[in-house]
């Protein structure tokens, strides 16, 4: 089970993404679930607070091809999220 995982804002602007880090998700203790811990809320769009759950960056900020701010990937749609 992953350690963690980066609780993200993403904001659309001029067909890109860019990810904001507010927090992070740590599995509990039994395993059945998980615990948010925010820094901060993303602006609500259309009424819904948008919050992505992603594997934090490798430790040594190298970053692959075709990502933005935070060095994720700017598909927002590759996990296959339906919103």
């Amino acid at each position: 089970m992953t350690e963690r995982l980066d609780a993200l804002s993403v904001r659309e602007s001029k067909g890109k993404s860019y990810f904001t880090k507010i927090g992070a998700a740590f599995p509990n203790r039994d395993g059945k679930g998980w615990s948010i811990l925010l820094d901060a809320m993303p602006a609500p769009v259309e009424g819904q607070f948008k919050i992505m759950l992603r594997e934090p960056l490798p430790k040594d900020g190298q970053r692959g091809g075709g990502q933005q701010s935070g060095g994720y990937a700017d598909d927002v749609d590759s996990d296959g999220v339906p919103f």
